[in-house]
């Protein structure tokens, strides 16, 4: 079984979760929703990232609320399926992210 340690860091007054799970001898696996990280990360880089995790969390709030505005278009079914298809195979979480990404970089 895998070690698991769960917890929360309080930022103005709202909890975010956090956990960390080891995967290997020097490597964990953190995730924190708030602040968009799902990722490997050697033991010693831990301590340094939850020191930056009340700034990392601020800014992805920022980022989010600064996506206001909002595109329409019609594709067909098909289309839809394979654009979905590719955001997952890409890594992305939604298909606004990965349509974003390839239209602006």
């Amino acid at each position: 079984m895998k070690a698991t340690f769960k917890h929360y860091i309080t930022l103005n007054n709202q909890k975010y979760d956090y956990s960390i799970v080891k995967k290997q001898k020097k490597l964990l696996f953190f995730e924190c929703k708030a602040a968009n990280i799902a990722q490997e990360f050697l033991n010693e880089d831990i301590p340094e990232l939850l020191v930056d995790l009340p700034n990392l969390i601020i800014a992805e709030k920022e980022y989010k609320t600064s996506q206001s505005e909002t595109m329409r278009f019609r594709v067909s079914a098909n289309d839809k399926k394979r654009i979905e298809e590719k955001a997952i195979k890409s890594g992305y979480e939604s298909v606004s992210d990965y349509l974003r990404n390839v239209a602006l970089n």
